[in-house]
């Protein structure tokens, strides 16, 4: 899977559950915007049935952008930093000089919300059973961290300095996020349940669990297609559990902490 990819050559930090250094201070999943505009933008001749429409979501140091034209997904996803003093940029579909693009390459969706200077994007498409979501930085446009969550977010929450910070740390450089995540395997638990799951533990930090039982799943699966079940029983395994994710805006360090076994399997898409 693409996304978990990315992901893990990032340097990912995995392992069992460990101390948090500090509480979460906040409890609402995104911050309300400052203000939000919506400007309609001309149809497309071509697909009348569209609505396409500029969004700007102000934000105390920036304005997140959003171009649809009623396609699969956005056709751009801007942030556009804003100075302490400085007025609120104008809502308008010409980017400003200082416009951080994304880059398509990097995500394509739809905005989500907004966690202090944490960014959050969906997905265009679910995969897997899950949708996929993207948190970049709303100082310098990076993306921080990427996963696939069951139906949605369950928690986003800053986090505040431990007792290992400066007394000018930023209450706000760390946020923790819990949800299901949606895993897909590089290889099948229906077709050798012990050596897959040896490389599911590495990857997920599942260690000392037991391997989910799949097998009824991929049976309804091969029922579908009786002269394919061979070659369905080869498709890579989908795991979901439930996890704990911290994420850092200064260093971008990583946490991801199993907080249950795997709850579900089946066969990829």
């Amino acid at each position: 899977m693409r996304i978990l990819k990315i992901i893990f050559v990032s340097g990912l930090l995995l392992g069992p559950a460990f101390p948090l250094a500090s509480a979460p201070v906040s409890s609402p999943l995104f911050d309300k915007p400052l203000q939000e505009k919506h400007v309609p933008l001309p149809k497309d001749p071509d697909n009348p049935q569209s609505k396409p429409m500029l969004s700007c979501f102000y934000y105390p140091h920036f304005m997140v952008k959003q171009v649809d034209l009623g396609e699969l997904g956005a056709e751009q996803l801007s942030i556009l930093p804003v100075s302490k003093g400085q007025a609120a940029p104008p809502c308008r579909r010409a980017n400003a000089k200082d416009e951080m693009v994304i880059d398509a390459r990097e995500w394509s969706g739809y905005f989500k919300g907004v966690k202090n200077d944490f960014v959050f994007f969906d997905a265009d498409d679910g995969v897997n059973g899950g949708s996929g979501f993207a948190v970049f930085s709303g100082a310098d446009g990076g993306k921080i961290f990427e996963d696939i969550a069951k139906s949605d977010l369950r928690s986003v929450a800053l986090i505040a300095p431990g007792p290992q910070s400066g007394p000018n740390s930023d209450s706000a450089s760390a946020i923790l996020l819990r949800y299901r995540r949606v895993y897909e395997a590089p290889c099948s638990l229906r077709a050798d349940q012990k050596n897959c799951w040896n490389s599911i533990e590495q990857v997920t930090g599942l260690a000392d669990i037991a391997p989910p039982n799949c097998d009824a799943a991929y049976q309804a699966e091969e029922k579908k297609s009786p002269a394919n079940a061979r070659e369905t029983a080869l498709d890579p395994s989908v795991i979901t559990y439930e996890v704990e994710v911290v994420l850092d805006s200064r260093d971008t360090a990583m946490r991801v902490t199993p907080t249950s076994k795997a709850v579900e399997c089946y066969p990829a898409d």
